[in-house]
């Protein structure tokens, strides 16, 4: 009995820093010898630290006391690594100066499995007022889009708009070796005046983990990997400190909401999942778990209306949808 005793301290001990290692995540420092070790923890099945967590359950009536106060902690962390939302409470007494007109935004990736057809419908049933997307160099917008909407596309990325837009810039992976376009800015003129928006789609660390996966750990690769999207997010963000209102930033970030690089880069802005999503909103799968690696942020003068991941598309992405009122300019 005592032995037994012994290993349940030293497996709840094991419990206790797991939970700690993962919700401490979007504060990791950003050293190298991390990355690859990060990258499993953001891109890897999250339930297997609640399959870790939950048999402590059938030893109940062995913990001590402070073990049974601890263990609600335990659970509690683990729905959290789990990307379990809840509404923030804050955003309900958000509603000043903003105006009635809503702005109905959708993010897709259409890369892993999107159709022609399926895209035809979400605008004909969602009506958009601005689609967003990615990974879409094999779609026509001319027969997706009605006639009161425009749009164009580059290096995979497209607009679809009920308003006229202007393209101020684009940004390619070019500046790091790279090719393809990362980012493309827009402004937009909405009946409530003009918005300022970012469609996006960062560098992903596939490669790495498919290397974790076959047991291949090429530091080096990972390590430019992480320098490269570093540098995407970098530029993007002083775009957005030049754009403080009324300003969207959306598409698919490759980056879990919990990834340091995240927090860092984008703590100004407003994810409008995690502020006003519940429940499980993956919007990237595989065959046996999912993540959420798609936003829509915006800058705290707008208020989020209402947000939703369609989960009702094949493909491993789903659309993201947010609908957003501008602030008073």
């Amino acid at each position: 009995m005592f032995n037994l005793k012994k290993w349940i301290t030293i497996y709840f001990f094991i419990c206790i820093i797991a939970c700690i290692v993962v919700t401490l995540l979007p504060w990791w420092p950003t050293l190298n010898v991390l990355i690859i070790p990060k990258y499993v923890l953001l891109f890897g099945p999250r339930w297997l630290l609640l399959l870790l967590v939950l048999p402590i359950v059938f030893v109940w009536r062995m913990l001590s006391t402070k073990q049974k106060a601890v263990y609600p902690l335990l659970i509690l962390c683990s729905f959290n690594y789990l990307d379990f939302q809840l509404p923030k409470l804050w955003h309900y007494f958000a509603a000043d100066n903003v105006t009635v007109d809503e702005l109905k935004v959708v993010s897709y990736n259409i890369g892993g499995g999107g159709s022609q057809k399926e895209l035809k419908l979400l605008v004909k049933d969602i009506k958009p007022d601005i689609l967003l997307l990615q990974e879409a160099s094999r779609i026509d917008l001319t027969k997706l889009s009605p006639d009161d909407y425009v749009g164009e596309c580059i290096s995979g990325l497209c607009i679809l708009s009920k308003y006229p837009f202007t393209r101020t810039r684009t940004l390619g992976r070019k500046l790091f070796g790279g090719w393809g376009k990362f980012a493309a800015f827009y402004h937009i003129a909405t009946p409530s005046g003009q918005l300022s928006l970012a469609n996006i789609h960062l560098e992903t660390p596939r490669s790495v983990l498919m290397g974790v996966i076959y047991r291949y750990f090429d530091q080096v690769f990972a390590e430019k990997i992480e320098e490269n999207r570093q540098f995407e997010v970098d530029l993007i963000n002083v775009w957005a400190t030049n754009n403080q209102q009324n300003t969207v930033i959306v598409g698919d970030f490759n980056m879990p909401g919990d990834e340091n690089l995240f927090r860092q880069s984008f703590s100004d802005l407003h994810d409008a999942v995690e502020v006003k999503g519940f429940g499980y909103n993956d919007t990237k799968y595989t065959s046996w778990f999912g993540v959420r690696i798609d936003h829509v942020l915006y800058t705290p003068d707008m208020y989020l209306v209402d947000v939703e991941v369609f989960k009702l598309l094949k493909g491993d992405h789903q659309p993201l949808m947010a609908i957003l009122r501008m602030s008073k300019q």
